[in-house]
């Protein structure tokens, strides 16, 4: 079925271009008169588009769009007849994850809570279009929600089912700086910035504005020593991350 309808698009393709040098092949014959009349007079009075029959304007018209339209119009019924016999699946919360990749796409958000885009299609080796439109069927139908955070945008399984603390350090953890500055002030209560440097080997800076976003979002706290700034993890931090340990 599908050769042949191949077969008859090419024929009908072919037949079209056939048909469109007959429109302006004509040849115009003029009786002669005279002496020679191997000779043709040209006739020296201009012809107007407004001089012709308005009969005769509409044919040409017609000649040359007719084939066109044909074309495009047997182009339409066979998509529309493809589209019929192949039929239209609607996506709905019991057949959501019939799609193999959206299975996976779900799957993976699952296992990984707090993953981002590109993490996702760097661990399913999908590209980012086809992976953009899994994730946006999956937020609307309910299954994934997606929140943004300093990270940029996290993709989380359900609602309702990670704390606001789990998924700021389910975001954390693709960021390697803060989640390596987590575990050292975890293995370290009071360590200062300049031992969080010479351990991690990243500058000061560095250090200090990563500490901004981390204090922001209320997982380690400050404590000034003198000169120096002191830091530790905030209790309900700690405690979550001995839990996910044990």
């Amino acid at each position: 079925m599908a050769s042949w309808s191949l077969t008859a698009r090419i024929a009908l393709f072919a037949f079209c271009l056939l048909l469109l040098p007959s429109v302006g092949c004509a040849i115009s014959v003029q009786p002669t008169s005279g002496i020679h009349p191997e000779r043709i007079f040209l006739d020296p009075t201009p012809l107007y588009i407004w001089n012709v029959p308005l009969n005769t304007v509409i044919l040409g018209l017609l000649a040359i769009t007719f084939p066109i339209a044909l074309f495009i119009l047997i182009q339409i019924l066979f998509s529309l007849s493809a589209w019929l016999q192949l039929g239209h699946k609607r996506v709905t919360c019991r057949n959501i994850l019939d799609n193999e990749n959206r299975n996976a796409v779900c799957t993976c958000i699952w296992k990984n809570p707090g993953t981002s885009m590109r993490n996702l299609s760097q661990m399913l080796g999908m590209n980012i279009g086809t992976l953009r439109y899994h994730v946006g069927i999956l937020c609307r139908m309910g299954r994934v929600t997606a929140e943004q955070n300093s990270g940029g945008m996290r993709y989380y399984v359900g609602v309702g089912t990670c704390s606001d603390l789990e998924k700021i350090l389910a975001g954390y953890l693709n960021e390697h700086p803060k989640i390596r500055i987590i575990n050292l002030v975890l293995q370290h209560p009071g360590i200062a910035r300049k031992d969080i440097a010479s351990r991690l080997i990243i500058s000061g800076p560095n250090v200090t504005w990563h500490m901004r976003s981390l204090i922001r979002e209320g997982i380690v706290k400050s404590e000034r020593d003198g000169r120096n700034v002191r830091y530790y993890l905030c209790p309900d931090v700690k405690e979550h991350i001995m839990a996910q340990k044990s």
